[in-house]
């Protein structure tokens, strides 16, 4: 399973009166970490792009576990489920000191053929190639 991090401290603008992070910025972190892992696997947005694809978020769920606050250091994971028909990405917020769970999520993304707007029921297979070969550099 190809899998990456990266830990922050949560700032204040992300935050509610009660200095809990706002429901709505859960999906900046987990984009963040997206982002992240499609430039390790060497297929970022913008490579979609020049091959012709974008590939739009159809589905986000989240799990509200335990309350984010304000200056709380945080690890945020992004894992790669599926990518032969669809982008399937699992997410979890840790406490990066105690590792407490405190969100777990998931996107759906599918590609898009462009200009022509047409939804694909199968990834790109320049898509389904750099994660193989990522998964075969990973096992060695």
């Amino acid at each position: 399973m190809l899998t990456t991090a990266f830990s922050m401290e949560v700032p204040f603008f992300d935050v509610d009166s009660y200095r809990i992070v706002w429901h709505g910025n859960y999906p900046k972190y987990f984009e963040i970490a997206r982002c992240q892992l499609l430039e390790e696997i060497g297929f970022p947005y913008t490579k979609m792009e020049e091959t012709g694809y974008f590939f739009p978020v159809i589905d986000l769920q989240v799990r509200y576990v335990k309350p984010i606050v304000f200056r709380q250091q945080i690890k945020v994971s992004a894992m790669l489920k599926d990518w032969e028909h669809k982008l399937v990405i699992d997410y979890r917020i840790h406490d990066a000191q105690t590792g407490e769970k405190l969100t777990k999520a998931r996107t759906q993304q599918v590609a898009v053929l462009m200009p022509g707007n047409i939804t694909q029921f199968q990834s790109p297979q320049e898509l389904i190639d750099r994660v193989t070969a990522k998964l075969a550099e990973v096992r060695r």
